[in-house]
């Protein structure tokens, strides 16, 4: 099964796919392979949509909301919807489907709506005087940053949404369940010699540890494996 994208999990036309690229390609500091910037401003927009109060559901309308992003004061919502436009604002359709990639990973929109705890307030670099400890700033120095995050309701509403797909999968390694033996074996061989000196080691090295649960005034040497093997 493909893995489930922000225009499915939040359930949005293809119209307000094309609009969140637009604005957070415009809004968002694009540096950086993945951009992160840019994921954090499609962040910042889908808490406004879990919040209500910013125009709406409609990516558009968030878009557009007056006094809001200064990026696309310019533009109407038929603009920001149309990915010829957007491909024309952005520099290009290589970039438009970069960026769009990008709004549209649950992974990476995800990760910055949790590191910023759905904020639903930006404010762009040239405002770092106002920034205060436990901003949120992606990028700092070049990127926005963020604060009034979400309630505690609404933001694990958007936790839930984007489930687990920013937390990085551990894959377990299964455990070697062989025996030494087995082991030295698959290494060595099971030819005759190299199962007498199986047999021999296994026994030296019990000789060598029994000491340490019952003292003895003789410890067992362990013995040398090349040697016994004929080996140099």
């Amino acid at each position: 099964m493909a893995p489930r994208t922000v225009q499915q999990i939040f359930g949005l036309k293809p119209e307000e796919v094309n609009a969140l690229t637009v604005l957070s390609g415009l809004e968002g500091f694009r540096g950086g392979a993945q951009s992160p910037d840019v994921a954090a401003v499609a962040a910042n927009v889908l808490s406004r949509r879990l919040q209500g109060g910013w125009g709406g559901r409609d990516i558009r309308n968030i878009a557009k909301s007056p006094g809001q992003y200064e990026a696309v004061f310019g533009y109407n919502m038929q603009q920001l919807a149309d990915p010829a436009f957007g491909a024309r604002v952005l520099g290009g359709q290589e970039e438009f489907n970069r960026l769009r990639n990008i709004v549209n990973d649950p992974s990476l929109v995800g990760e910055q709506f949790r590191r910023s705890r759905g904020a639903q307030s930006f404010r762009g670099v040239s405002l770092y005087e106002n920034k205060k400890p436990g901003d949120y700033t992606p990028v700092p120095g070049k990127s926005n940053f963020y604060f009034n995050p979400l309630d505690a309701s609404t933001y694990k509403k958007g936790l839930r949404l984007f489930g687990d797909t920013a937390q990085p999968q551990v894959v377990s390694q299964p455990s070697d369940q062989r025996s030494v033996e087995d082991i030295l074996s698959s290494t060595l061989g099971r030819n005759e010699k190299a199962q007498s000196f199986l047999n021999k080691f296994a026994l030296s090295l019990m000789g060598a540890l029994l000491p340490s649960v019952t003292p003895t005034n003789t410890p067992s040497p362990l013995l040398n494996p090349f040697n016994m093997l004929g080996l140099p």
